[in-house]
Parts: structure tokens; C-alpha cells; sequence
């Protein structure tokens, strides 16, 4: 057999899928009841540099029924005062810095204030699962600022087809396949 039989190696998985795949995992941290969002940030030699999930600030307990209040006509009792959002969270998380031409896999569209951070750290591309389309105001102010500053922002379907379809199936079981009591 010649070298040229030997079946080249290759992985089970592309990077798209990858770095979106360590974004849902990271989401499953989340303890918001409402939405779970994870965040996986990227250097641009395909290095995990950051990792994040929406959640409270260091401190904060999570068993109080304030933080996760829904009444968002009163700043005090909504849970939106409190959460931190999960592409903040990878950036504070990052293991180095600075965060300029990097990537970041989101699970969930950036709202304008993630698009600020984003554009402020330096990172050029941003790639998400989803977008939710009552959000279409806030999510058109942010590709108004990305737009403006240079950052790519694509749609995991639009870049990768596969990853979108193995993300989508990625977090089907990760919301409908409860850990067993042995899990635990």
C-alpha cells in the first residue's frame, strides 16, 4: 500500500461548528430561565481566547428572585438590570488581550450594547446562531455601528451551513436531554 492509499486524517468537525459548539456549551452555564446565551471568542490563528455565558456579576445570589424579576417597566424589578450579557462576559474573561482582528461565536444576535463592547475590544468579525425578530430595531442599531466601524457580521448559516445545521441540532439536545440522576 502506498502512501498515496493512506487515507488522509480530518476532523469530526470544522472550526465554525467548533467555536459555535463551546458558545452553547457555554450557554448551558446560563441560570436565566428566559434565554440562555453563551459567547466564544477567537484569536485569528483559531485560538480560544474567551468564553462566556449571560449571568449575574460575581456576588450577586442567584437564588434571589429580584435579579430574575421580569417587570421591565421597573428597572429595579427586571432582570435586564442585572444580567451580564454573555459577549461581555467572554470579554472580561479573555485570557489575553488585546482582542483586535478576533472573532466572536454568539448564540444569540448582540444587542447594541454588546455591538459597542465588540467594536470597542477590537473585534473584527462577529458570527451568530440566532436573532430574535421582535429585536429588529435594536439589532438594526447594531449593524448600524458594525456597519460603520468595519465589523463583519454574519449569520452561522450564511458562513457555514453545516455548523448552523450541527449547531441547531447541538442545542435540540442540550434543551430537551435532562442529565440523569447518575449524570449529576
Amino acid at each position: 500500500m502506498s502512501h498515496e492509499d493512506v487515507a488522509k486524517p480530518s476532523a469530526l468537525i470544522g472550526w465554525h461548528s467548533m467555536f459555535m459548539g463551546v458558545a452553547l456549551l457555554a450557554s448551558a452555564r446560563s441560570k436565566d430561565h428566559r434565554t440562555r446565551n453563551g459567547a466564544c471568542i477567537v484569536s485569528p490563528d483559531n485560538r480560544i481566547i474567551g468564553v462566556g455565558y449571560n449571568g449575574l456579576p460575581r456576588g450577586c445570589d442567584d437564588h434571589d428572585p429580584i435579579y430574575w424579576s421580569d417587570d421591565d417597566s421597573d428597572p429595579f424589578h427586571s432582570r435586564h438590570s442585572y444580567v451580564v450579557h454573555a459577549e461581555i462576559n467572554a470579554m472580561l474573561n479573555c485570557v489575553v488581550l488585546p482582542l483586535t482582528n478576533a472573532t466572536i461565536y454568539t448564540t444569540q444576535f448582540p444587542c447594541p450594547r454588546c455591538a459597542q463592547a465588540v467594536i470597542q475590544a477590537g473585534i473584527r468579525r462577529v458570527i451568530f446562531l440566532r436573532e430574535k425578530p421582535h429585536h429588529a430595531g435594536a439589532n438594526a442599531a447594531a449593524v448600524k455601528m458594525f456597519t460603520a466601524s468595519g465589523v463583519v457580521c454574519e449569520a452561522l448559516e450564511a458562513v457555514d451551513a453545516g455548523a448552523s445545521d450541527w449547531s441547531q441540532r447541538l442545542g435540540h439536545f442540550m434543551t430537551t436531554d435532562k442529565p440523569s440522576e447518575d449524570d449529576v
